[in-house]
């Protein structure tokens, strides 16, 4: 959003975190997974997405990454696997794909917390459960079990 696209797509399939996204995100479009590829086409320009970002990791999510993306798009890759996946070359003929890998590291930290502190950037709504440093093992297994209706956790630390 900082960098002021011309439309957002969210495809999600928790009702949950739909209703999160509607609710705090007007303005960002919604879609399940089944109806994804279609509904990316038909709202862009291109016959596709110019960037997508690959969050979720589960079966089928990485291909439906590339799937969306036009030709000469980026498709950034954040997600964790269970398993390898497969980049199918021959159905990604012509595409011209450039795929940036790696998860989530620290390089950015200064500058996330600058956009935060100058109200640029708010987080307050992500933040769905606070626990002291005490109780993590409590807050991995809530966020790694997907309850409670959570989205992340801030984990208070105490100096």
């Amino acid at each position: 959003m900082l960098k002021n696209p011309k439309r957002i797509i969210v495809c999600e399939k928790d009702e949950s975190r739909i209703k999160f996204v509607n609710e705090h995100y007007p303005d960002v479009l919604t879609v399940t997974p089944e109806k994804c590829l279609d509904f990316v086409r038909e709202n862009s320009n291109h016959g596709g997405a110019d960037v997508v970002l690959e969050v979720a990791g589960a079966e089928n999510t990485f291909e439906l990454a590339w799937q969306c993306a036009r030709p000469n798009a980026i498709v950034t890759v954040v997600a964790l696997y269970d398993k390898a996946q497969t980049l199918p070359l021959p159905d990604m003929y012509g595409k011209n794909l450039t795929f940036k890998t790696g998860g989530v590291d620290g390089c950015d930290c200064d500058e996330t917390l600058k956009l935060i502190a100058e109200g640029k950037l708010d987080t307050e709504p992500l933040i769905t459960h606070t626990y002291p440093l005490a109780r993590i093992d409590e807050a991995y297994e809530l966020f790694e079990n997907k309850r409670d209706g959570i989205i992340k956790v801030a984990v208070e630390c105490s100096i």
